[in-house]
């Protein structure tokens, strides 16, 4: 199955964010890129990337940099790092020292904590603490440290970790709906980037040896970047819509049913996600478009009819609303007749 339409494509600043901490000469650039399956476009603004690709490209760049943090700490990170981390905080008491003695010990490569606890009788926030300006105005950095946390808390306590809050800079407010996906609920906007969880979660002892370390290491870019729990019902609606002749062309009613539920409760169900059935409709055919449209091998006017649209003008507003950019120029290449864009 062609991944995104398990999981939504990925907007190119994060890719974008990640190779500039890189610095490699264009030359290098260019290799790693294609070794990735991309080409330069896809870096551009409006541009989104496949799982698959995304995956690979990260996959990469730890090994061309030599650094699992992607440049953004003082100094690399080697890779290995994070599993032989893993190996020591199996023998604490608690995910409370896990979470404190990690932001420790990648306070050797950036000369502060990345992160600190802060707990109450109830809740407990794992609150991001940006050294730079990179950092503190990165969007990829802040998603790839507090998705680190909770799918490595999750892994050490051997049960997924209860998110009660995920916060972001409101600066990221327009990536909310690939956040939503990631950690299964609507993020909020604040001042600091942070997870709450119950306070009872850090009292969890941990349930993993060491030898299971390197397994959970190898496969966390991959984890990084599957939907969370309460998002799997979301990957299953994509997946029911993809299915769909004309492609996603169930409608609520309809979809519903298929699911064998009332329509009220898919609406319920997608409203506890922070999304509805039509966003999730036109994401669905964003990605598909993206998908064709940089392959090259389908005109616009064609396009539009696949999706379901009347007329191509219709479907060029609809992308253009998607992504910021007009059909012809999201593929980059000549525009024609019968792009009409």
């Amino acid at each position: 199955m062609t991944d995104w339409i398990v999981a939504p494509t990925i907007p190119a600043r994060f890719a974008r964010e990640m190779l500039a901490q890189l610095r490699l000469e264009p030359p290098a650039l260019a290799a790693l890129l294609q070794r990735s399956g991309l080409s330069a476009q896809v870096l551009r603004d409006g541009q989104r990337i496949a799982p698959r690709h995304y995956r690979a490209l990260s996959r990469l760049a730890v090994g061309s940099g030599h650094d699992e943090a992607f440049g953004f700490f003082a100094r690399p990170v080697p890779p290995g790092s994070f599993a032989q981390l893993l190996r020591l905080l199996v023998h604490l008491p608690t995910l409370a020292d896990a979470f404190d003695e990690a932001a420790r010990f990648y306070r050797l490569f950036d000369d502060s904590l990345p992160w600190h606890l802060e707990k109450d009788h109830k809740s407990a926030r794992l609150v991001l603490t940006p050294r730079t300006a990179v950092q503190a105005d990165s969007t990829l950095w802040p998603h790839m440290l507090l998705l680190a946390l909770w799918h490595t808390g999750s892994w050490l306590a051997g049960q997924t970790l209860p998110l009660r809050q995920v916060v972001l800079p409101e600066a990221l407010a327009g990536f909310a709906a690939q956040t939503r996906f990631l950690f299964g609920r609507q993020p909020l906007c604040g001042t600091q980037a942070l997870l709450e969880l119950p306070a009872a979660s850090l009292r969890a002892p941990l349930l993993r040896r060491p030898e299971e370390a390197a397994r959970f290491a190898r496969h966390l870019l991959q984890t990084l970047l599957s939907p969370g729990p309460a998002a799997s019902f979301e990957a299953h609606l994509r997946g029911l819509l993809s299915a769909a002749e004309p492609f996603a062309g169930l409608s609520e009613p309809q979809a519903a049913e298929a699911l064998g539920m009332s329509r009220q409760t898919l609406a319920r169900k997608l409203a506890d996600l922070g999304t509805n059935f039509l966003g999730i409709r036109d994401d669905l055919r964003r990605d598909l478009a993206c998908s064709l449209l940089v392959r090259g091998s389908m005109s616009v006017a064609d396009l539009a009819q696949l999706l379901g649209y009347s007329e191509p003008s219709a479907f060029q507003r609809a992308f253009k609303q998607w992504t910021g950019l007009p059909p012809g120029a999201y593929r980059g290449g000549k525009r024609t007749a019968a792009d009409g864009d």
